[in-house]
């Protein structure tokens, strides 16, 4: 599953290899797995949602689960290829002190990509091979070749994410930040294109086409599908109107806050209330429930 996923913090092998190849063709596909392709010699063709980039020596891209991709090589390339799911059971690594730790973990989880074409920055193809080579050639104690299979799979994660935030990369995740920082903290302003973009920092068609290569998203999908979760939120946990949710969510009618929501979502705001809605009404006899010594006690609201 995604490797974005908040409570999916469980990682384990799925497939690997290191190849020499020639006249190959791989047509598209997907898995559940997540997936780094990188070149170590020679070159080769990925095309991911109608998109055909060239990787060269020192580049990969990290794809991750269910992303429709193909590969095609039509010289001589050498590909590392390591595939891993992350689930939520317990699994061979545990990835959230991984998370906690690394900075540019986070930075790229925020934007969640589908897919990321990058330059090696580090040393992730020192970690890829190191972790292979592992793999083939386990010897060694069963307990200790775990160990280091461990070690070797978090410095693998490490350095892809540190490759992934890092030079051309980072100035374009910082720009995408600040932006969906800004849409998110204003959804209920009238966002146009040039006025994200003039608080960002730079040109509109510049910002379109990062939230095209960073989201698989325009602006303007990216901004009603936020708007959306907002108005969702708010249908469930409060007892505002239809009418004050819209215009709260950023729509500026309710008849178009009612549109966009049965065609994005297939049933209407006030289906989606019913299903889904929580009776807000009091329950706590005007007082608020607190924890103490383990026991729970009211105290009335002044």
């Amino acid at each position: 599953m995604s490797i974005y996923k908040k409570d999916y913090r469980y990682a384990k092998l799925t497939a690997f290899y290191a190849l020499n190849l020639s006249n190959f063709n791989m047509g598209t596909h997907h898995h559940s797995s997540c997936e780094i392709m990188y070149v170590t010699t020679g070159s080769c063709e990925i095309t991911v949602n109608e998109q055909t980039f060239i990787l060269k020596e020192k580049e990969f891209i990290f794809l991750d689960s269910f992303i429709p991709h193909k590969l095609m090589v039509s010289q001589q390339c050498t590909l590392l290829n390591i595939e891993f799911l992350v689930e939520d059971a317990i699994s061979d690594f545990d990835l959230e002190p991984l998370k906690n730790a690394s900075v540019s973990y986070r930075e790229i989880s925020l934007i969640k990509p589908m897919f990321i074409v990058s330059n090696d920055s580090r040393s992730l193809g020192y970690a890829i091979k190191d972790l292979i080579n592992l793999m083939t050639n386990a010897n060694s104690d069963p307990s200790e070749i775990k160990f280091l299979t461990n070690i070797l799979f978090q410095r693998m994660i490490l350095e892809l994410f540190h490759s992934l935030a890092s030079e051309k990369s980072a100035k374009g995740i910082r720009y995408i930040n600040k932006a969906i920082t800004f849409i998110q903290n204003n959804l209920e302003d009238d966002l146009s294109i040039p006025k994200i973009a003039g608080e960002v920092g730079i040109n509109k068609s510049y910002l379109h086409q990062l939230f095209k290569d960073y989201t698989s998203y325009s602006i303007g999908e990216f901004l009603s599908k936020k708007r959306l979760e907002r108005a969702c939120f708010l249908l469930i946990n409060s007892n505002k109107s239809i009418t004050e949710i819209a215009f709260q969510a950023g729509f500026n009618s309710r008849q178009y806050f009612s549109n966009t929501f049965e065609k994005n979502l297939s049933i209407s705001p006030r289906d989606y209330r019913k299903l889904h809605g929580q009776n807000l009404e009091s329950s706590t006899i005007n007082g608020q429930l607190r924890l103490d010594n383990n026991n729970w006690s009211l105290t009335k609201m002044k």
